[in-house]
């Protein structure tokens, strides 16, 4: 029976990851700085501990494979700390294989945290253990709280609308780095995205279409400034052209999801 610890495993895509572990009959081992909770299913390892700072040799001690998700969301130092502490346990383990995360474009938009994702891919490259890396597009749930903050303003909002996107659906990344994780090492993979390229403009026409919602958002073509807005600084004008360029999306061999952010939307309503 295969045994992977899963940092991060009690978040968005951790925690599917850990269901998906499991309808494959392989045994989770969750790495959180909580103790395990009451209500948590039978079956599922547990350790409590911090990346940063705690001893990982109980974390990754008889793991077959390691899916490192975990990230402090904004503090990408420690996420750099983080991943080297556990590549290095990883290694002094003989762990034979770690997946890790990270997000299409991290290389070429200059978003500060992206370049903690570029230098997490440096360590892992880097790191003497063997590893798979797996760059990933904005989830659907990402680009529907982009559009869903400002069309539920009680007034008309600016919205980036040729932002573009390749929204991926969280069950489906998942699935694929459990696949990953239980097969051999493959260095870099092929990225993964969803199966459309949309506009920001365009993803929320379908928001506003599937609520039944008036427009109530006024598109935003240009840069800020040139729309009386205050001027950004250099880097966030360098974010917004990467974005508008499409460089958030493959731009090589890619594995696309199938489900579509108009599917996502109606199934997520339809769950409720």
């Amino acid at each position: 029976m295969t045994r992977v610890l899963v940092t991060g495993g009690t978040g968005n895509l951790g925690s599917r990851v850990v269901g998906a572990l499991a309808a494959r009959g392989s045994v989770a081992r969750i790495l959180s700085r909580r103790a395990r909770p009451a209500d948590a299913p039978a079956g599922r390892e547990w350790i409590t501990a911090d990346l940063v700072r705690d001893d990982l040799h109980a974390a990754v001690h008889s793991v077959d494979a390691i899916i490192h998700l975990a990230s402090e969301k904004g503090r990408g130092d420690a996420d750099v700390v983080a991943t080297g502490r556990l590549l290095q346990a990883a290694r002094a383990a003989s762990v034979r294989h770690t997946v890790v995360i990270s997000i299409v474009g991290s290389d070429r938009i200059p978003l500060p945290f992206y370049a903690s994702k570029r230098a997490i891919e440096g360590a892992v490259r880097a790191g003497g253990a063997p590893w798979t890396l797996l760059r990933v597009a904005q989830f659907h749930s990402f680009v529907e709280r982009l559009v869903s903050a400002a069309a539920t303003l009680p007034i008309p909002a600016p919205l980036f609308a040729d932002l573009r996107f390749q929204p991926v659906d969280e069950d489906e990344v998942a699935q694929h780095l459990v696949e990953l994780a239980l097969s051999s090492p493959r260095g870099d993979a092929p990225d993964m995205a969803g199966p459309e390229v949309l506009a920001l403009g365009e993803i929320a026409a379908i928001w506003l279409a599937v609520h039944g919602r008036p427009g109530t958002l006024v598109p935003v073509v240009e840069t800020a400034d040139a729309n009386g807005l205050p001027a950004p600084e250099l880097w966030a004008r360098g974010v917004l052209d990467g974005y508008r360029n499409g460089l958030n999306t493959p731009s090589g061999p890619a594995i696309l999801g199938r489900v579509s952010f108009e599917q996502w939307l109606r199934r997520r309503l339809k769950s409720r």
